[in-house]
């Protein structure tokens, strides 16, 4: 594979999980892309942390990254929400979530008579807020946007626990309707960060730690994927549960087992 660009998951990749520990050899590897020339751009499902508050905790973790390199679900999740005319919402999120929105312009109320449910991770859960969230959809018509539906993430202790993808498939159950998923694997979460690098996407490498959605998600836009074993998934076997059509075209350690990969070849756009 020739590979000009790089799209890269940042916790399971760069960092091992919500402490921010770097990944072995991982800020070296974003060295040697750089100076090979090569553009990188960071993909994050991240709900917890805004923006510059996510590029804060990379800096501390030895990575240098801009504000233009990093695309973020909850950014693609506002530009959604503006582009449908939705204003007053009923968040199921982090507190760093409804900040972003409220910022963004956005009514954020503990209320069923909401335009959407926007859904990220939301670790203080409770029956009444996921009543609510029902109701919303089902009595008011409210939108259904979840920030992604990710099953699992490494948390601040290291331990593999739900993320937004449970939470999201209780309340489809519940009302029996699908949401708007507006981070990876979605194309039009992708479609942004591919157009920023300018690259056909058979020249751009996807790098995470999930096969079964960031990864399955490159693919299906003929990007490359990579899948790293340092983060939610340690047994390279997971990946024989997706469609072989599906399935990285490499597992590798970590990151910067790509650099030693027979099968990669990093050449300059």
């Amino acid at each position: 594979m020739k590979i000009q660009g790089l799209l890269l998951d940042v916790e399971g990749v760069l960092v091992a999980d919500k402490r921010y520990q770097r990944v072995a050899g991982a800020p070296e590897f974003v060295v040697q892309m750089r100076q090979r020339g090569l553009p990188l751009r960071l993909i994050t499902n991240n709900t917890t942390d805004a923006p510059s508050a996510l590029l804060d905790r990379l800096r501390v973790a030895g990575f240098e990254f801009s504000p233009a390199e990093l695309h973020t679900c909850t950014t693609a999740g506002v530009r959604h929400l503006h582009q449908v005319g939705a204003a007053r919402c009923l968040v199921l999120g982090s507190d760093a979530l409804r900040a972003l929105l409220m910022d963004a312009g956005l009514i954020c109320v503990e209320d069923s008579r909401v335009d959407a449910v926007v859904v990220g991770l939301d670790t203080q859960l409770t029956y009444e807020r996921l009543r609510l969230a029902c109701e919303a959809i089902l009595d008011h018509q409210a939108q259904f946007v979840a920030m992604h539906r990710n099953r699992l993430f490494p948390d601040d202790q290291g331990r593999r626990s739900p993320s937004v993808g449970p939470i999201v498939a209780a309340i489809c159950e519940a009302t029996r309707v699908e949401p708007v998923v507006v981070g990876k694997p979605s194309p039009e979460f992708y479609g942004p960060a591919l157009a920023d690098l300018a690259l056909p996407p058979e020249r751009v490498l996807v790098v995470s730690d999930d096969p079964f959605s960031d990864l399955v998600g490159a693919r299906r836009l003929r990007m490359k994927a990579a899948f790293v074993l340092s983060g939610k998934y340690t047994d390279a076997d997971v990946a024989h549960h997706i469609d072989p059509r599906e399935r990285p075209h490499v597992v590798v350690p970590g990151i910067a087992d790509l650099l030693t990969c027979e099968a990669v070849e990093f050449v300059r756009p």
